[in-house]
Parts: C-alpha cells; structure tokens; sequence
C-alpha cells in the first residue's frame, strides 16, 4: 500500500510540475493522500517576501493548489476525465507564516461530492466549494475557500 501511495504521489508531482510550473519554482510537492485529506509542502525560501515571512501570492497559490490537488485525485481515481480550474478564491491570512509551509485540503461533505461528480458525468460540468488550511509550525497561518470547477473533456 505503502508503494502504490508513493507511486501515486510522485505521478501527481510529475503532473503538476508538468502542467502548472509555478509549483516547480514555488517547490511544492504533494506530500500525502489519504483519500480525505491532501498535503503539500513548499519551502520557505522561494517563497519570502521582504519581511522575511512567506509572501502572500504564494500562501494564496499553495492554497488553491491544495484544494484543486484535492479534487484532481478524486475524479482521477474514479476515472473522470476534466479540466479543472478555479472559478473564486478567497484568502484570510491569519498570522505571518516564518518556516516552511504546508497546505492541508479536505474533502467536502460527501453529498457535495457526490453531487459534484454527478454533475460533472451527467452535464459535463460541475462546481464545488474546497476549504484548505496553510499551515506555519503547528499553527494556521492562512485559511483559503475556492470554487473549482471541472469540465468533462
């Protein structure tokens, strides 16, 4: 089991270096799938700002990134094809973030889910709402909501 994560793991970094850049000069890589959760980690460095803290474009990308990370997992492990893109972002940033980031996506209460899937099977579309947290230590650092949606292709 343990291999198969891995393996999973490091197709999603291959595919988000390959198709979102930013993540290869942010330093991001998903670090677990637990199939509710999703984690991703950044360094700190790539990502100060002139105060020494983590920028803000940066804890807002890695935020995005959790949540559409989240949800690329899901529909690829029941075989739906899409596009997924974020239609609305919203960042609170709750304190400066000083050390490495982490970024922590949830699924959404499973009728949402199963609602969005169906959706995106039935009208080759769907919307969901994903909540992620961007973590600094032990403590939250920023919390995003976005709106993703996925397109049938």
């Amino acid at each position: 089991m343990a291999q198969e994560q891995d393996n999973s793991l490091g197709e999603m970094n291959a595919y988000l270096r390959t198709e979102l850049p930013l993540t290869t000069a942010m330093g991001i890589e998903v670090t677990a799938w637990d199939g509710q959760v999703v984690t991703l980690g950044a360094p700190l460095g790539p990502n100060l700002n002139h105060a020494d803290t983590a920028f803000g474009g940066s804890i807002a990308a890695l935020g995005i990134l959790a949540g559409y990370t989240l949800l690329y997992l899901v529909l690829r492990e029941r075989g739906v094809s899409n596009k997924l893109l974020i239609q609305r972002s919203e960042v609170d940033f709750v304190r400066p973030i000083i050390t490495d980031l982490r970024a922590t996506a949830h699924l959404p209460p499973a009728e949402e889910l199963e609602a969005f899937v169906e959706s995106v099977q039935r009208r080759r579309r769907g919307r969901v709402e994903v909540l992620s947290e961007v973590w600094s230590g032990g403590m939250v650092g920023a919390r995003h909501r976005g709106l993703y949606i996925a397109i049938l292709y």
